[in-house]
């Protein structure tokens, strides 16, 4: 008899949760072990879409600030699904984890009143896209399931092995690179030239090695004519940069700097201060510090001068990495620089109160990582904590 009141309360309540859900302004999660939950949606032929976090993921946090408090993502959810929220590392989360693989967060799992899953997904994303996703769990033609019983069934089309890859990057993505490898990067010239074909050439970043990129490049008439000179020239702007980076780590000057050269014509000021930051990493790997002071001055006083993101960069960077004051000195101006275009970044503020902790500069440093911690505390807690060990650090200086 007991048990049997514990049940009726235990439904009542999941009831009453769900009545409450379609009033609501935010998304209205179930309360119960997951069991049960499956048991509400066996009975109302609803699915359970079970938000997986934790209490340290950033993206999880914003998601539930953000996206499940959206009117029209709450208005969805709460019509189609049953809504259950779990933190994987406590109770039954990590047993649920193993049993689902889930290996990131947050990762969006839709579930029959059985347990099955029909439909994944993972990764902080607006609140259009989080409703395509609800959708495509609503359909069940087009639920992940779905689409990987087709592939598995012998389905390669490129429009199938297309949605099974878009799917898969969000939830398993080297398992989404090796099917790519597989079934697309050989499509044939006739696929390549068709929309499908110009979203598997974009699928994924490219090296100027990859047969993808040489056919655009031997065929890039004709893609400007289909898709855009910007479209075109986004991807080639891609490739060179990617180049670039090679060249930097394997510290090739000659090819580095006629790379730049090239970066650098028809440029914008995003990408001047992306060559500026590359020019200066190398100058400080190569422990050219007299170049690196030399020409950071005067990036600083020009393409970085109001570039907050570059100059805190490059500042963290060479805190970790030298001990060299001049060097530090240097930082130190450009992470002063970029607190004064944006104090309420957290990049900007914990940069700067690294590099005052290494010249030794305690109020300051204290000052910066505590305005830090104020700035992250909510959206990053592992940031956060990492921080707050740092001010700790900066007491006992």
């Amino acid at each position: 008899m007991k048990k049997l009141i514990i049940a009726v309360i235990t439904l009542c309540s999941l009831n009453l949760g769900l009545k409450a859900q379609e009033n609501g302004k935010s998304i209205t999660f179930a309360q119960g072990t997951l069991k049960e939950v499956l048991t509400q949606a066996q009975k109302t032929n609803k699915l359970v879409f079970i938000d997986c976090y934790t209490s340290w993921c950033g993206p999880c946090k914003m998601m539930e600030k953000l996206v499940f408090t959206n009117d029209t993502v709450a208005r969805f959810f709460n019509k189609a699904f049953i809504n259950y929220k779990m933190d994987m590392e406590k109770g039954e989360g990590p047993e649920v984890a193993a049993q689902y693989r889930v290996a990131s967060y947050p990762t969006y799992l839709f579930l029959d009143g059985t347990g099955k899953v029909v439909h994944r997904s993972a990764g902080r994303m607006p609140a259009a896209d989080f409703i395509a996703v609800a959708q495509k769990a609503s359909n069940p033609a087009e639920t992940s399931l779905a689409i990987e019983e087709r592939y598995v069934a012998g389905d390669r089309s490129p429009e199938l092995v297309l949605k099974y890859i878009e799917g898969l990057k969000k939830s398993n993505i080297n398992k989404a690179k090796r099917i790519f490898q597989e079934d697309l990067a050989t499509a044939s010239d006739e696929v390549l030239k068709t929309n499908i074909g110009w979203k598997i050439i974009k699928m994924f970043p490219l090296s100027e090695e990859d047969r993808l990129y040489k056919f655009m490049i031997a065929n890039e008439a004709y893609f400007v004519a289909k898709q855009g000179k910007e479209e075109v020239r986004g991807i080639q702007r891609q490739i060179e940069l990617s180049g670039l980076y090679k060249a930097l780590g394997k510290k090739e000057k000659e090819d580095l700097f006629k790379r730049l050269a090239d970066y650098r014509r028809d440029a914008d000021a995003a990408m001047l201060g992306t060559a500026a930051k590359i020019e200066l990493m190398y100058y400080f790997n190569t422990n050219d510090y007299p170049a690196f002071i030399r020409m950071a001055k005067q990036y600083s006083a020009s393409v970085l001068k109001t570039d907050d993101n570059v100059l805190s960069f490059i500042a963290h960077r060479c805190s970790l990495d030298t001990d060299d004051k001049a060097v530090l000195q240097q930082v130190l101006a450009m992470a002063k620089q970029a607190i004064m275009i944006n104090d309420k970044i957290y990049v900007n503020q914990r940069s700067y109160a690294d590099v005052c902790y290494k010249l030794g500069l305690k109020d300051e440093a204290l000052k910066a990582a505590q305005l830090a911690v104020q700035i992250v505390s909510e959206e990053n807690p592992k940031a956060a904590k990492q921080t707050e060990e740092l001010i700790e650090k900066i007491k006992v200086m």
